[in-house]
């Protein structure tokens, strides 16, 4: 069984290499780089493999599937550039396909760290599916995409993947502006309803109490305390820009309505 890692990557100069590194057990990496780069993604990705491609931003999920279209191998192997295959999973993933196990797909566990601390708290405990036949492979959704197999023919693994998730408050407010441009536009495309002050309010309550309370990110000391009011902020951003999006008049229309009266008034 032939096993391909594929990634989709866009500006990922300081985590590619190790990254990259730690995927020499696969019979081949596929890196799909997004055109917008512009650092030394590419070039750190031709050093590990032969096999790369630069394409236009779609979305995603778009974007992850012309990866995964290029690659040859039985079994693909999902993973991101700030994402880290232990050894101890590389190894529990070979076992496995040398068996020539009868599913379709294996989920394992993505520990992540945020500021530089591992996350046992705050709903960051989860399983994904990675590990997939290469014939059902698919993304799905621009934005937070995903993966659909039928439940009963998916295995799971014990081995870990780290994800080294957010490594600064600058890199965090980054992100979320754009995924927020993203998310924003996708909401808007599928009719979400109007933003109101009490359904934003009511948003951001519910994932403070979600993360802080009920999954107990206070237990993760200031990084749990942090990520558990800055999702909510995250979700704040995201609806505000659905809010933008949803006006009658475009904030644009409204400047150059105000620029009008600012020059007529006396």
């Amino acid at each position: 069984m032939r096993l391909s890692a594929v990634l989709a990557v866009r500006n990922e100069e300081p985590m590619l290499e190790r990254g990259l590194e730690l995927l020499r057990f696969c019979d081949e990496i596929v890196v799909v780089v997004d055109s917008r780069s512009d650092d030394r993604t590419q070039e750190i990705a031709r050093r590990h493999t032969d096999r790369v491609w630069v394409e236009d931003f779609v979305d995603f999920a778009a974007h992850k599937n012309a990866a995964i279209e290029r690659s040859q191998g039985d079994w693909l192997l999902l993973v991101d550039a700030d994402e880290r295959v232990t050894p101890a999973l590389a190894r529990e993933i070979q076992d496995t396909l040398a068996r020539d196990p009868a599913q379709l797909g294996f989920t394992f566990e993505i520990v992540s760290f945020f500021l530089g601390q591992r996350m046992r708290y705050g709903a960051w405990q989860q399983h994904h599916l990675r590990l997939v036949r290469r014939e059902h492979a698919r993304w799905e959704g621009a934005i937070h995409e995903q993966l659909s197999l039928p439940p009963e023919r998916v295995g799971r693994l014990e081995g870990e993947l780290w994800h080294f998730s957010h490594r600064s408050i600058q890199e965090m407010l980054a992100k979320t502006i754009r995924f927020g441009e993203i998310q924003s536009l996708e909401l808007y495309e599928h009719g979400a309803p109007r933003v109101t002050p009490w359904r934003l309010a009511r948003l951001m309550l519910r994932e403070f109490a979600w993360r802080m309370v009920r999954r107990r990110g206070y237990k993760d000391g200031m990084p749990g305390v942090i990520e558990s009011l800055y999702q909510p902020f995250s979700l704040f951003c995201v609806h505000a820009m659905l809010w933008q999006r949803q006006r009658t008049e475009t904030l644009a229309e409204t400047y150059r309505a105000l620029e009008q009266q600012a020059a007529e008034h006396r």
